[in-house]
């Protein structure tokens, strides 16, 4: 039986380009091996090896180097919540710089942008040219609706959760404006500032979002995104995902993890008291809630009435859903 002759050891076990493995000696034969995939002509994975990621990867090896991954397809490589329909797109998204025209080859959506100083509109994430944060909410705008935007600027704006807990901003909202300032897409420059004109920092989850989007498309006071409660001494009691301004009530939106967690479930109940204690109302919403948000929307009505609220409730237009 003739011994199989091993790949150069520097391609294995990652993306790799057929010219490449050529050059340092691999043979034809050895490229149509049962071990390897081709994702995209020209370019060979590893079987099993196939994360988003890795076809990006892929692709990277047989294009242009001025290209880079672009709108939906750098979203979730940044970990943007999308809707379903993007989050599980088959095709990769890839933007090049002009005069270079944009890719086209099956499983691949090319898009092409004015050239500019290198690196101004992407960034090198471990080898893979990725598009930059404020570029990919501006190109998100094509793809998303004014809620869906929202929740995309809130996730970037709030960032990578570190170890310790703490969150690394991908993006500011100076920078969100400045780049929507200089956007060239006209036909999407309303889209683009109203959501600017609705995105938070310290936002959680997409529920939250969603949640706030709902109050305040409802006719009530802008919610205040997880801004502490303090007792007599300056302590902080809680801090709710949401509380509407210079009321005593908050909104918060309960996941999984407060009804399985006991640890989370003890301190829910300690807070509740402490809560109680200053006359504070918290209105707890589940996935439901945002579905068809009209009992919460009363309850919250209610509760605001009740400290002196004279404003008007309308049916939400925005973050029903999700």
């Amino acid at each position: 039986m003739t011994r199989r002759t091993p790949l150069p050891s520097s391609i294995v076990g990652r993306a790799f380009s057929t010219r490449e493995a050529l050059s340092l000696g691999a043979s034809a034969k050895q490229l149509r091996a049962s071990d390897l995939t081709a994702p995209f002509h020209g370019a060979r994975l590893p079987v099993g090896v196939d994360t988003l990621r890795d076809r990006c990867l892929a692709l990277q090896s047989v294009t242009n180097p001025t290209t880079f991954f672009s709108h939906s397809t750098a979203a979730r490589l940044y970990g943007v919540p999308l809707p379903r329909r993007l989050e599980h797109e088959s095709a990769v998204h890839v933007t090049v710089e002009r005069p270079n025209r944009a890719p086209q080859r099956p499983g691949v959506i090319g898009h092409s942008c004015a050239s500019g100083t290198e690196g101004e509109s992407w960034l090198d994430s471990r080898g893979l040219r990725i598009a930059r944060a404020t570029r990919v909410w501006l190109d998100l705008a094509t793809q998303l609706d004014l809620t869906e935007l929202v929740i995309a600027g809130d996730y970037l704006l709030r960032g990578f959760r570190e170890r310790d807990g703490t969150h690394t901003p991908f993006v500011t909202i100076a920078q969100l404006r400045q780049a929507a300032h200089h956007n060239g897409d006209r036909r999407r420059r309303t889209l683009i500032a109203r959501a600017l004109d609705l995105v938070r920092e310290r936002v959680d989850s997409p529920y939250e979002t969603r949640l706030r989007l709902i109050i305040w498309s409802a006719g009530f006071p802008d919610p205040v995104v997880n801004q502490p409660i303090l007792d007599a001494r300056g302590d902080t009691i809680a801090q709710p995902d949401l509380r509407v301004p210079g009321f005593m009530v908050g909104v918060e939106y309960q996941g999984d993890g407060h009804r399985t967690d006991r640890r989370q479930w003890q301190r829910d109940v300690v807070r509740r008291r402490e809560l109680d204690a200053i006359r504070w109302k918290t209105l707890e919403a589940v996935v439901p809630d945002i579905r068809n948000p009209a009992h919460l929307l009363h309850a919250l009505e209610f509760e605001l009435r009740e400290r002196g609220w004279t404003g008007s409730r309308h049916p939400p237009t925005l973050g029903v859903g999700g």
